[in-house]
């Protein structure tokens, strides 16, 4: 992505900047503890608008999607209007804010941008505006643990993917390294359709709980969707890993051992 400097005089971009620190300041003041995710009748629109708005000003889309219920996506929409990162995206990025609600928001949502599903509160989704793919897949649910993360490795991270700083993956031209990564695509989708059933499960528990009503087996069922969700990223990672490393060191005919996963709670009843 170009800079903005090499598209801009210095003085305008001192002028802009000066705007940005204002507007930013000003959303910050407005919501000083991150509750940012509001409903929304069409979120996909949302999300395409955002998205078309990032395309014209030669920018990247980012799309958060969150709740205001969880404290690392509140921690993660205030510090996206702070200095100096609040700068950063506003010069970078087109941002959109989308409410997963108490973990409503449809899966389909996601699939259009070729992602299985989100595993964490925050998920940050960096959309490329001209081929419309996500282009941190691997990292997106990093930001789950926001709150722990701080000013500088957030800056960090989205400069890197502002300047387009990733390295060239190994083998990426393999043929048999991208039959691989389709049948781990495959393993993520079957485990993420499980997760719309503990999704659905949890989701009315969690709303309860946050409400002053929680349920008396709400901790176990939190604790056991929590485990599978963060596992998903983890096991797909891993596999990509190791094909990888396969594929670069020569080997043939690879076959990959795909974790499995016992029923859960949900999948009892």
């Amino acid at each position: 992505m170009p800079s903005l400097f090499c598209r801009l005089s210095l003085i305008v971009v001192f002028a802009i900047c000066a705007g940005l620190v204002a507007s930013a300041t000003s959303v910050a003041e407005t919501n000083p503890d991150g509750r940012l995710y509001q409903p929304s009748d069409d979120v996909l629109a949302d999300i395409q608008q955002a998205i078309s708005r990032a395309d014209d000003g030669d920018r990247l889309a980012l799309v958060v999607l969150g709740a205001n219920w969880c404290h690392d996506s509140r921690a993660l929409a205030s510090r996206l209007h702070q200095s100096p990162l609040a700068e950063l995206i506003q010069q970078q990025y087109e941002l959109v804010f989308v409410d997963v609600e108490y973990y409503e928001l449809d899966r389909k949502v996601l699939q259009q941008f070729g992602v299985a599903h989100y595993y964490a509160t925050p998920t940050v989704l960096i959309v490329d505006p001209s081929s419309g793919q996500v282009v941190n897949n691997e990292d997106r649910h990093l930001w789950g643990n926001a709150y722990s993360i701080d000013m500088a490795s957030s800056v960090q991270y989205f400069q890197k993917w502002a300047a387009n700083e990733i390295a060239k993956e190994p083998a990426k031209d393999s043929s048999q390294l991208l039959q691989l990564y389709a049948q781990i695509d495959r393993f993520e989708q079957q485990l993420a359709k499980r997760l719309v059933g503990g999704y659905a499960a949890v989701g009315p528990m969690l709303q309860a709980s946050v409400e002053g009503n929680e349920p008396e087996d709400f901790d176990a069922s939190w604790d056991e969707l929590r485990d599978f969700r963060a596992a998903i990223p983890n096991a797909t990672r891993d596999l990509r890993d190791e094909a990888q490393r396969r594929v670069s060191d020569g080997e043939q005919d690879i076959i990959l051992l795909f974790s499995e996963f016992p029923l859960l709670s949900w999948e009892k009843e």
